[in-house]
C-alpha cells in the first residue's frame, strides 16, 4: 500500500544525486510544447521535472495504475500552482489516452511489474506519434539486494527481445547509471541507430 511517507521517499530516491536524474532528463532531449507521459510515475518526481521541459505550451502525464499516487501528485502540483500536468489512472494491463498524443513516454523501474510485456507495449505503440519515443530505465543484475532477491530486474537481452518483438528499434543506450539500463526505443526502423 502506497502510503504519502512512502511516496516521499519514492522522491528522495529519484533525486538522490547517484541516481543521476538531471542528467537522465537531459538526455530524453524534451522540447518545450512535447506532451510526456511519466508511466509508473510514484510521487511525481519526474513528471514535475518534465512539466518543466515542455513548458506552458507542452503537456506533461503522470500515469499510474495506483489512485494515492495520483491523489498525491495532484496535491503537491496544486500547492506549487504547476498547471501542464494531467493525472491518468490506467488500467493494469492497458492505457486508455488518444493514439498518436504522444512524443515521449518514460518508464523508470516499472518494467518488471508490467503484466505480458509485448502485448502492453504494443498497446502503447499505438499512443506514440509519429516520431515518438518510449524511454526506459530498469535494474539490470541480479545482486544480494532488493531489486536483485524480489525479482526487480530485467536482464539487458530480455529487454531487447521483449521490445523487438512488440514492434520497437533501439534509438539510444546510455551507461552512465551503474546499476540500471537506460534505452530509448523508436517504433520507425528508419530511425534505428543502436546496435
Amino acid at each position: 500500500m502506497l502510503t504519502e511517507l512512502k511516496l516521499n521517499m519514492l522522491n528522495k530516491e529519484a533525486v538522490s544525486p547517484e541516481n543521476k536524474p538531471y542528467e537522465i532528463i537531459e538526455n530524453l532531449n524534451i522540447k518545450e510544447g512535447m506532451i510526456v507521459g511519466d508511466i509508473g510515475s510514484g510521487g511525481g518526481f519526474f513528471v514535475q521535472e518534465f512539466s518543466k521541459e515542455v513548458g506552458d505550451k507542452g503537456l506533461a502525464y503522470a500515469i499510474d495504475v495506483n489512485q494515492r499516487s495520483l491523489d498525491y501528485i495532484k496535491k503537491n502540483f496544486k500547492n506549487e500552482a504547476i498547471e501542464n500536468v494531467k493525472t491518468f489512472k490506467a488500467n493494469p494491463d492497458n492505457i486508455d489516452l488518444p493514439e498518436k498524443s504522444f512524443d515521449l513516454l518514460f518508464l523508470r523501474n516499472v518494467f518488471h511489474h508490467l503484466p505480458p510485456q509485448v502485448k502492453y507495449f504494443k498497446n502503447l505503440k499505438k499512443l506514440l506519434k509519429e516520431n515518438g519515443k518510449i524511454a526506459i530505465i530498469e535494474y539490470n543484475r541480479r545482486k544480494l539486494s532488493f531489486t536483485g532477491l524480489f525479482g526487480h530486474y530485467t536482464q539487458n537481452k530480455v529487454l531487447l527481445d521483449i521490445m523487438d518483438e512488440a514492434g520497437f528499434y533501439p534509438l539510444e543506450k546510455y551507461d552512465f547509471l551503474p546499476d540500471q539500463l537506460f534505452m530509448v526505443f523508436t517504433k520507425n526502423r528508419d530511425d534505428f541507430r543502436c546496435p
